[in-house]
């Protein structure tokens, strides 16, 4: 078949789709209005007028008493007199009060806000009445991939959740192998203003829950009793659970990680992560020989050594044990499908100790089927392929963890040394690493490929070589390039830094690590008011030292891609709120932020902007330049471009000007007022 019959044939057959879209709508809308003029008449009719406010106390107002105006002489009196009726107008000068500028509404917010990018202007920009705004508006049309709101035609009819919903089932049933995908591309041809073609498509199993319910088919996964009908595998079980937490923040739908933009922080390869965690929490147990929970308990059964045992072992300062797993055949109690889906999703935690388990388990089983922790042990032989090994420490572990923090030091420095003469590039966003081996770009590792540095919250084991290590700082002295994180600007992390009391307390009464402000949000009481060089400003509402944190600007994280064409807008009305955060994301005040979105541009500024890694994630801190009174204006280097510099530089040294001007004739007016009065 040729191009041109091709072309010929999608034609007609788009044609052939929007005419059956067409057809199936008014259909579904005639239904719509007589269902609605059925219901809504019998709905009005069975309606029971009752007086609500019969029993209400009416509180009369009271007007308060109004005090004329007495006649001063010493006021300045304007009389007009007719015949015999003088009227008499009191002059009564009031202060010159500026008026204050103008502000575009905002949200506050005390933490960055991820947000989504949009693809459709939802309304064109108010330049003013004396701009033509033609030019504008088509340079919009080709900057957002789905125009602007309104500005495209369609049918011309209305349409609603309920009719848009019974015309598309109405049209999948008609046309049987037409992708879904591909019909929604047709309503919104015909529907334009009603969605965007991807809110179209992702809102449609929502209106199917919504208006037809009963045909989306649910399996039951509990009884009346509240107990589980089968042994589920503990993967479906937590399914929800494991893509909406946020491994970072233990919360259920982040606003900052959610499931959909952060891989590895809400979704992606739980096993290897869980692995990777359980093996490096291992040197953090508790190394308390434990001791047997009762007479039934599984550690008193015959343990027998291993074979390793035996051998001399220099480096290890552990006796590792195996317990027999011969069943205990007294057992009667059975296994329901509730008890064995509660014991493997308990057993997922990587948790070991089986008096433990049957604990929680016996919390979610039946109160008269109890069971012991040697009836648990034996279950999990019996279902696992290797016996459940226990670890006993003969010796506390001393200099172990010391040499093995050293060791981590020295590989990353001779790493980084003999990479990048020791610069360490914080450009790429930051996304754990999962992948197998070691970090390798051959590898599939992200950090190596956006020449980032692999965090706790990777995949990768402790020994791997670009993982970042921390600092060994005494308490206090992390203020200072000595200091490792400081250095890659990176925040102390109590996870990772074991020596400066980044995780102490302010009350414990120990000096603190002084490079853990954004974390704590340990930021200067700020206000807002009429800034000297334009629109509000950002005031320091209380004395700030050199170098301390000032606050963090915080927004909504948008990509790159969103920051040029919401850029395209804030450069006509010449008022921008962007700020980059990294290689891939940028944070915008305009809408979302906080008090320190006033902070003005200065080319002498009092605070600066560091961009600092906090704990996996970029965030954007002002920190104290100089030290700064009480009252002060706070200014930064917005890292204006030559053009920006042009149009800003001029206006802000003009600004100045005037308001010193204007201070001054305001200080003089002021005075002479008090003179006259006087005489």
């Amino acid at each position: 078949m040729s191009a041109e019959k091709r072309k010929r044939k999608r034609s007609s057959f788009e044609d052939d789709l929007s005419s059956n879209i067409m057809d199936e709508y008014w259909k579904v809308r005639k239904q719509y209005e007589r269902k609605i003029a059925v219901q809504g008449l019998a709905f009005e009719s069975s309606r029971k007028i009752s007086p609500q406010m019969a029993n209400f106390n009416f509180v009369p107002l009271q007007i308060p008493e109004y005090n004329q105006v007495k006649d001063n002489q010493s006021t300045i009196l304007r009389r007009a007199e007719t015949g015999s009726v003088v009227n008499k107008c009191p002059v009564i000068p009031l202060e010159h009060v500026e008026s204050t500028p103008p502000m575009q509404y905002w949200t506050h917010t005390e933490a960055n806000v991820i947000a989504e990018d949009e693809y459709t202007l939802s309304h064109i920009p108010f330049l003013g009445d004396s701009v033509d705004d033609t030019s504008f508006c088509l340079d919009l049309m080709k900057t957002f991939p789905e125009g602007i709101h309104g500005t495209k035609d369609g049918c011309g009819e209305y349409i609603n959740d309920f009719i848009l919903y019974y015309t598309v089932k109405a049209v999948k049933a008609r046309l049987k192998d037409t992708d879904l995908k591909f019909i929604f591309k047709y309503v919104y041809q015909c529907f334009p203003n009603k969605a965007s073609k991807h809110e179209l498509l992702t809102m449609y199993p929502d209106l199917q829950q919504r208006f037809e319910p009963e045909t989306i088919t649910r399996q039951e996964f509990t009884n009346e009793e509240g107990e589980l009908v089968a042994n589920f595998s503990s993967n479906r079980l937590l399914n929800s659970y494991e893509v909406l937490l946020c491994h970072k923040c233990f919360a259920y739908d982040c606003i900052m990680h959610n499931a959909t933009i952060a891989d590895g922080y809400g979704g992606g390869n739980r096993t290897r992560k869980r692995n990777a965690f359980s093996e490096r929490n291992k040197s953090k147990k508790n190394t308390e020989v434990p001791r047997p929970c009762s007479l039934q308990c599984y550690m008193t059964v015959e343990r027998v050594k291993s074979p390793l045992s035996n051998q001399k072992d220099n480096t290890s300062k552990r006796n590792n044990l195996y317990i027999d797993v011969k069943g205990n055949e007294n057992s009667k109690n059975g296994w329901t499908p509730h008890e064995e889906s509660i014991f493997a999703i308990l057993r997922k935690t990587g948790e070991d100790d089986f008096c433990k388990i049957t604990k929680m388990l016996n919390v979610c089983t039946n109160l008269s089927n109890k069971k012991t922790c040697i009836e648990i042990y034996d279950y999990a032989a019996r279902a696992g392929p290797l016996s459940p090994r226990l670890e006993l420490a003969t010796s506390p572990i001393k200099n172990s963890k010391y040499r093995k923090n050293r060791d981590s030091h020295r590989t990353f420095r001779a790493m980084k040394w003999a990479n990048t003469n020791g610069k360490v590039e914080n450009g790429g966003m930051f996304k754990p690493c999962q992948h197998k081996g070691d970090c390798r770009e051959e590898h599939g590792c992200y950090c190596i490929r956006v020449n980032n540095l692999c965090t706790k919250y990777c995949g990768c084991s402790d020994e791997c070589e670009n993982r970042f290590p921390g600092c060994r700082c005494a308490p206090g002295n992390c203020r200072t390039k000595q200091c490792q994180c400081y250095y890659a600007s990176w925040e102390c992390d109590p996870d990772v830094c074991t020596s400066c009391n980044c995780d102490k307390l302010s009350s414990s009464g120990e000096p603190i690590c002084k490079n853990v402000s954004i974390q704590r949000g340990l930021q200067k009481r700020l206000i807002v008011a009429p800034s000297q060089v334009a629109g509000w400003g950002c005031f320091a509402n209380e004395d700030i030292e050199k170098n301390d944190f000032v606050s963090e600007y915080c927004g909504e994280v948008i990509s790159q891609a969103e920051s040029e064409r919401r850029g395209k807008i804030y450069d006509r009305i010449k008022c921008s709120y962007l700020f980059g955060l990294n290689d891939e994301q940028v944070v915008d005040a305009t809408r979302v932020g906080n008090v320190i979105r006033f902070a003005n541009h200065s080319k002498n500024p009092n605070c600066r902007a560091r961009v600092v890694v906090v704990n996996g994630d970029h965030k954007i801190g002002i920190f104290a330049q100089q030290s700064i009174k009480c009252g002060e204006e706070l200014f930064f280097d917005y890292a204006y471009n030559k053009i920006q510099q042009v149009e800003f530089v001029p206006k802000e040294l003009k600004s100045i000007a005037k308001h010193r001007e204007r201070q001054a004739g305001r200080s003089v007016g002021r005075h002479s007022a008090i003179r006259d009065d006087s005489i």
